[in-house]
């Protein structure tokens, strides 16, 4: 807990409307986060409440927009619990599964999104579009990360992805590019494999079953 009060407090020092509070032995970070363009200057702010799962920092914190600016609707990204769904499962696997500070939280992932809900807000939808909840937002993922809409074909590239060994980065890519493996395959399965194998394998499962 040390380490997640001591990552916490050095990451709101760029957050001065944010602040740490304990209660009942939680640590959560509550207050506002205003949005700011680099020349016209804060365009909007949102209250929020932040709480810290036990898996953090191989998870997201859980955030809740307290100000109630967006919509508590499914298709607005807010869970039941009203916790925001910053990313499709798999996305956040790969961004957490080595570990996150919560300035690169902030920063990287809960700033944009808030900023793409000020866009949906105003313009009625999404700057870069949208995942969707549950197992079809994981199919999208893998369907946009291994560029195929072939879903047997993605069940078989990630059981590749997981089972088999790579081939060699400068050896002629398998799916019969022509391009060597390190120009064609290999960020995808990179941008895949950072979620973890065994969390690979869980889904296959899934979405096995499903298909």
């Amino acid at each position: 807990m040390y380490k997640v009060i001591k990552d916490i407090d050095q990451s709101i020092l760029s957050y001065p409307l944010l602040k740490r509070v304990e209660e009942k032995g939680y640590v959560r970070v509550v207050g506002e986060i205003p949005l700011i363009h680099s020349e016209k200057g804060e365009f909007d702010r949102y209250e929020v409440s932040i709480r810290f799962p036990q898996s953090y920092p191989k998870c997201f914190p859980k955030v809740i927009e307290t100000s109630e600016k967006i919509p508590r609707k499914d298709f607005r990204h807010v869970n039941p619990d009203l916790t925001l769904c910053l990313a499709v499962e798999p996305e956040e696997k790969a961004i957490a599964n080595n570990g996150i500070n919560f300035k690169y939280f902030l920063d990287k992932v809960l700033v944009p999104h808030l900023a793409r809900e000020t866009f949906r807000e105003i313009n009625g939808a999404y700057p870069d579009g949208e995942y969707t909840h549950g197992n079809s937002g994981i199919w999208e993922f893998y369907e946009s990360a291994l560029e195929s809409t072939d879903r047997k074909l993605i069940i078989s590239e990630l059981e590749e992805i997981i089972y088999s060994k790579w081939q060699g980065r400068n050896e002629l890519c398998k799916c019969g590019s022509g391009r060597k493996f390190k120009r064609c395959h290999l960020d995808k399965w990179n941008t895949i494999i950072k979620s973890g194998r065994d969390y690979i394998i869980e889904k296959l499962d899934q979405l096995k079953k499903e298909l």
